[in-house]
């Protein structure tokens, strides 16, 4: 039961909105369609049936077209307005195009629609669905009437079956229920992209919050447990982040259970697959990054033509800071760095500029609207500090809150609060594909009769154009002391000196990775994801090893380049180019790999592994370890290997989630060792 308090807040917090939603539409430039509709889901006939009133703006064109799914019968029943077809859908398309004319009377159209909309879940891929399982419709279901480039808003009334709770982004207003079936009512008065409707027979758990919103989780399978522990955080993330950026702006925000596995964020809502929503990390990972989003995408709308900034921006906000906050940030920005070296700089061709980035489609695009991305925000840190990137956010969404935004609007902001001209470090960072190479080079110590030391050496830039760079050094000290100082570099070459007066033992150029660039092989560990970005994987395996056949399958899908597989009984010589895999338990395997990690604190019998002086029993666990060859340093060796009980489809496609990772083990489905190698020396330190 709600008390008296808290229906008071959310009275108060249902004002206080509609009076925003007046400000803010004094600021949205493109026009708002309103659709009031009544929605009745029948999910044994995969069917919905719709009736939606839209009311346009008094300046609108009376000739206007929409899309509509393909599947849909749809007709206008306003008695002044008229529908025509102007492109019917074909075979590859989604949708059919309508023209709609208004009449004189007034600005409103009634148009009604039924139909089944079904496209089955398949290799966890579905543009929506409805069916006896659940229903989840997306923007690009086509679901409702698509106005292109008009923001919405909307009154919508659901009908579900009566064990069935239904999920939209705005206000929950109603929601009554008998045995047949459960009528909710949702309002959102602020400007939409899209309109989202999940439903199911959901286990819904909730809370209010102290700010008097609604905080909900949903299950498929209940798991009380599972939803306080959500339940606990989801609030700490909003007042976190509201703190910084301005208050949320939503009258709630809801983890629902999706029938196969996504991570998809909504406003106000997450939906996640269900093995994804009961894994450990997603409480500090995606969801701070989800409910990030909701700033972030679900409120400053992406302007697609000038590339997608909000993953980078939420990625840089929830993923970096909650890494930095645990004192990991130096290995975050290092995974940024792998990731695009493992699947972007060794192809080229996958390369995109930020400002032509749209959407996450694989591990490549991932890398640079995720990554660098991500990294353009860290470097704006690392020069102006965390406060001043607060500020310049917070104006950047108090600015654009409900319209479209760009990375110029996010320049500008910076630019605000800086006074500085960033013009030349938005331009090579959005606009230019690639990343820069550094190298240190003549790096001398010449000791003088005083006692003092002059410290020479020289910064270079390899590639062509040169970038506008800030470089991070670090002069360590006999005392111990460390002097920390920033080289400006914007030539191909940049020689320095400067007196110390204890003797330099050690040089170090951006150790902490706080510069996009690319990376050398030597200062980054061995990890999995070196296979998986790989051009050419070579495995190797037992002929009639239907564990390996499994294990090769599950990670064929993840591997962006070409693949082979050859047995071990055919005592073929290793391939000299690509990354390799050994697959399975088997004691050519083991003997080579003891033998390639002699230099580590890494042994090996017939019963046991040890690890860092960390003793495993091989008849309990399964590992996956990955090595640079000694006598071929630019090839990965990954070795896995697996226990006669483990599920190893499952256990592959699990391990494809831990790319950043070089040494794994694994006791049952826990993982009690994640780690790597440690790196022995880069071409960016050098030692006096």
């Amino acid at each position: 039961m709600v008390s008296s308090k808290s229906q008071a807040m959310q009275k108060l917090l249902l004002v206080v909105g509609i009076l925003f939603f007046l400000l803010v539409s004094l600021h949205v430039h493109a026009q708002t369609v309103h659709h009031k509709m009544s929605v009745e889901l029948m999910p044994g006939l995969k069917m919905l049936k719709a009736e939606d009133t839209l009311r346009f703006a008094k300046d609108t064109s009376r000739k206007i077209s929409f899309l509509l799914h393909k599947d849909l019968s749809v007709s206008v029943i306003s008695p002044d307005d008229s529908l025509t077809l102007i492109h019917a859908a074909t075979a590859d398309e989604k949708f059919s195009e309508y023209g709609l004319t208004l009449g004189t009377a007034d600005d409103l159209a009634t148009l009604a629609y039924h139909g089944v909309i079904y496209d089955p879940i398949q290799n966890q891929e579905s543009s929506g669905l409805i069916s006896a399982e659940g229903a989840a419709l997306f923007g690009n279901t086509y679901w409702y009437p698509v106005f292109l480039g008009l923001p919405l808003s909307f009154e919508a009334t659901v009908k579900t079956p009566g064990t069935w709770r239904s999920l939209m982004q705005g206000q929950l207003a109603k929601l009554e229920s008998n045995k047949d079936f459960t009528t909710t009512r949702f309002n959102e008065i602020y400007p939409q992209e899209n309109i989202y409707l999940v439903a199911g027979d959901f286990k819904v758990h909730s809370t209010t919050g102290a700010d008097g919103r609604i905080y909900q989780v949903l299950l498929r399978k209940d798991d009380p447990a599972l939803a306080q522990s959500y339940l606990k955080l989801i609030p700490e993330y909003v007042a976190q982040f509201s703190q910084i950026l301005g208050p949320y702006p939503y009258a709630g925000f809801s983890v629902a259970e999706n029938m196969w596995e996504t991570g998809y964020g909504m406003p106000s809502f997450t939906l996640l697959g269900p093995s994804v929503i009961r894994l450990p990390f997603i409480l500090t990972t995606s969801l701070p990054h989800e409910i990030l989003h909701n700033w972030w995408g679900n409120s400053v709308y992406v302007a697609e033509d000038s590339g997608n900034w909000a993953e980078g921006l939420t990625t840089y906000m929830a993923d970096y800071w909650q890494a930095e906050k645990s004192g990991a940030g130096r290995d975050y920005r290092m995974n940024v760095l792998m990731n695009y070296a493992d699947f972007v700089a060794g192809s080229p061709e996958k390369d995109i500029a930020l400002k032509d980035f749209k959407g996450r489609h694989n591990s490549s695009s991932q890398a640079v609207g995720y990554g660098k991305s991500m990294m353009l925000f860290s470097m704006l840190e690392t020069k102006f500090g965390r406060t001043v990137v607060e500020k310049a956010l917070k104006d950047f969404y108090a600015t654009r809150q409900f319209q479209t935004a760009s990375y110029h609007d996010i320049q500008l902001s910076f630019e605000k609060v800086t006074g500085q001209n960033l013009t030349d470090f938005f331009a090579q960072w959005v606009e230019r594909k690639g990343a820069p190479e550094i190298a240190l080079t003549d790096a001398r110590v010449m000791g003088w009769t005083d006692g003092r030391f002059n410290v020479s050496f020289e910064i270079r830039q390899l590639q062509t154009p040169v970038y506008d760079l800030e470089i991070p050094v670090v002069l360590t000290l006999e005392n111990s002391q460390e002097v920390r100082f920033k080289i400006k570099l914007t030539s191909s070459r940049q020689p320095t000196v400067m007196m110390t007066s204890a003797r330099p033992l050690k040089i170090a150029v951006d150790p902490d990775f706080q510069v996009f660039r690319q990376l050398y092989s030597e200062e980054r560990p061995a990890t999995l994801s070196m296979v998986f970005g790989s051009p050419t994987v070579h495995f190797y395996s037992a002929r009639n090893d239907k564990g390996a056949a499994d294990f090769i399958q599950a990670w064929s899908k993840k591997i962006e380049g070409r693949t082979s597989s050859q047995f071990i009984e055919d005592n073929s010589p290793l391939a000299d180019d690509g990354a390799l895999v050994f697959v399975g338990d088997h004691t050519a395997f083991a003997d080579f790999v003891k033998s390639e990690l002699q230099d580590q604190k890494f042994d090996l019998t017939s019963t046991e592994m040890s690890i860092n002086e960390q003793k495993f029993n091989l008849k309990q666990i399964d590992s996956a370890l990955a090595m640079r060859l000694k006598n071929r340093k630019d090839q990965t060796l990954v070795w896995v290997r697996w226990t006669p009980t483990t599920n190893v489809a499952e256990w592959a496609a699990r391990l494809t989630h831990y790319g950043s990772s070089g040494v794994l083990i694994f006791q049952g489905r826990p993982v009690v060792l994640k780690s790597t190698w440690p790196v022995q020396s880069s071409p960016l330190q050098s030692e006096f």
